[in-house]
């Protein structure tokens, strides 16, 4: 089992007395700790060693076995807007590059917007719920989910995922899991205490790969094929369309053409 005690040794002076909870098995993290957002102060952290239900971005499911990973949700109460709610999905995936450099892994990159991948394959997920007020039309409460693959599955990863996923370090280490989550809280929360939170996306933008490549942008109404250009400061995606036309898109799916 993790050890929430060695996870908040390594916490900033802030973060020391938050609520930690680890576990061997859940369905989803962040399914269990939305439904707890009303009752848990700020900063209460759901940790699991498998998940039997995983969830990502667009309802995918999240590949989340035992003994390689690890996945974790965090409970936030966040006085923002909901038009700028994507700034907790970015800042996040600074945050896990930046715990993974700390952690000894070189150039770890972003694809817009929040999978980080390592050698061209996926080896985190990143995904942020809100709970919106029915009456106020504010955010009440959010949750922000991370699935990491630190190391590969003693089998490999199962066949449709082998050419897409990857892990971030060869081999394992004493108290990796424990060190990871504490520098990416630390992270994180560095981001996320500043007012703005935007001073972060230039960082963003360096590490995401995505600029400058031939994409499609996959969304409900099809697939259109087009050139990333730029990431505005709401983390929108600048998308020069084969058609000519050029366009600014906040959400959907892109593929990377090789």
């Amino acid at each position: 089992m993790l050890s929430a005690e060695k996870i908040k040794a390594h916490l900033c002076s802030d973060l020391k007395n938050v609520s930690i909870n680890v576990v061997e098995k859940t369905d989803s993290t962040n399914s269990v700790v939305k439904k707890v957002g009303n009752k848990e102060k700020e900063w209460y952290t759901l940790v699991a060693l498998s998940q039997t239900a995983g969830r990502g971005r667009l309802g995918k499911s999240f590949f989340s076995p035992c003994n390689t990973g690890v996945y974790f949700s965090i409970l936030l109460k966040p006085e923002i807007e909901i038009e700028d709610f994507v700034m907790i999905t970015t800042g996040a995936a600074v945050a896990v590059t930046r715990a993974l450099e700390k952690n000894g892994v070189v150039e770890p990159k972003i694809k817009w917007v929040n999978d980080i991948f390592i050698d061209d394959k996926k080896v985190c997920g990143i995904l942020a719920e809100s709970v919106i007020n029915s009456e106020s039309r504010k955010i009440e409460y959010a949750v922000l989910g991370i699935g990491i693959n630190l190391t590969e599955p003693e089998s490999g990863f199962p066949e449709e995922l082998r050419s897409i996923a990857g892990a971030a370090l060869k081999n394992s280490a004493p108290d990796i899991k424990e060190r990871f989550i504490s520098e990416f809280m630390n992270e994180f929360y560095e981001i996320y205490k500043n007012p703005d939170r935007r001073g972060f996306m230039a960082e963003y933008r360096e590490k995401c790969f995505v600029l400058g490549r031939e994409i499609e942008v996959i969304t409900a109404d099809g697939t259109r094929k087009g050139k990333a250009i730029s990431i505005d400061e709401k983390a929108h995606l600048q998308v020069a369309f084969a058609d000519g036309s050029t366009e600014f898109i906040s959400s959907g799916e892109i593929s990377i053409k090789i």
